[in-house]
């Protein structure tokens, strides 16, 4: 009786543990599935985080861990490119996701890198794989531990990071500056330096005004545009006159500096909305968009 009753109360305990552990898997990493995690990397620290998840519908929320508890310029969309409520408290955020199946997370922040001297390091903390995209012509010289992969794309080195603690130091390139001699006098110019100066100058003169012509040739005919479009709003005006002014073209990232005032989402919309009515087609180009008004 004693062996039937131990045996009895194993079974039990196992029971328990398992239904226990299946609780919490349903009600933790069931909840999303981490698709993808990159971080592009600029040269003056900024970080520009984009993570995709596959969301379980049926939960009315999610909970996302960020990397930085001082993030900005906050993007949260779902498959159909709408936008989704949240709320961030410190280092975590809390998506309202029900019925929701795919979420697009982007955000930035400053507080993953530092610079000491002429060496930056990046400092994360993933719970998830990840990809990060090093700034233009970087020269990575200390990690603290071997990533899965370093690649190279052009001049960008893309690292692929298991989920782990990491500290990533580089450096970049310095731009040159003109030498002038220890007392501080300028040097003689040697004579035919000024000729090939002045044949450079003319040169480039004759090219920028080919161009200038070119430009003008081709550059997108405004008034027209809005003209065939009279429900556009004063916001979509102003950046079709803004890509007007550089050439029909410019990134995302050029738009965003040129209206500074306007949120990034409200933003992403508008260059969607601009790209449905045919007015703009947006290309990816590198690791950016870009958008060009169509002739």
């Amino acid at each position: 009786m004693r062996l039937a009753a131990r045996t009895a109360f194993v079974a039990g305990l196992a029971s328990l543990i398992v239904i226990s552990a299946m609780t919490l898997f349903v009600s933790g990493e069931s909840r999303f599935e981490v698709k993808s995690l990159n971080l592009t990397v600029y040269r003056d620290g900024l970080v520009h985080v984009t993570q995709t998840l596959t969301v379980n519908e049926s939960f009315p929320e999610i909970f996302v861990p960020l990397l930085a508890s001082s993030v900005e310029d906050i993007l949260v969309l779902d498959q159909d490119e709408e936008a989704v409520d949240y709320k961030i408290d410190g280092s975590n955020m809390t998506v309202y996701t029900l019925g929701a199946q795919n979420i697009l997370l982007e955000y930035d922040t400053v507080a993953l890198t530092k610079k000491e001297a002429e060496v930056w390091t990046l400092t994360i903390d993933n719970l998830y794989s990840a990809t990060v995209f090093l700034p233009q012509n970087s020269t990575v010289v200390y990690l603290n531990q071997m990533p899965t992969t370093i690649n190279t794309q052009g001049s960008v080195i893309t690292l692929s990071l298991y989920p782990s603690s990491w500290e990533i130091s580089y450096v970049l390139p310095v731009l040159p500056v003109d030498e002038t001699p220890d007392d501080g006098k300028p040097s003689a110019s040697i004579p035919n330096e000024y000729l090939i100066l002045a044949a450079v100058t003319i040169v480039a003169s004759v090219l920028s005004a080919l161009m200038l012509v070119k430009r003008q040739k081709r550059r997108p005919n405004v008034e027209k545009i809005l003209k065939a479009y009279p429900q556009l709003m004063s916001d979509d005006r102003e950046v079709i006159k803004f890509l007007a002014e550089k050439d029909g073209k410019a990134f995302e990232a050029e738009i965003r500096e040129r209206f500074p005032d306007m949120p990034r989402t409200s933003l992403w919309r508008l260059v969607r909305r601009l790209e449905r009515l045919e007015i703009v087609e947006v290309k990816k180009i590198g690791l950016e968009n870009q958008v060009e008004l169509k002739k």
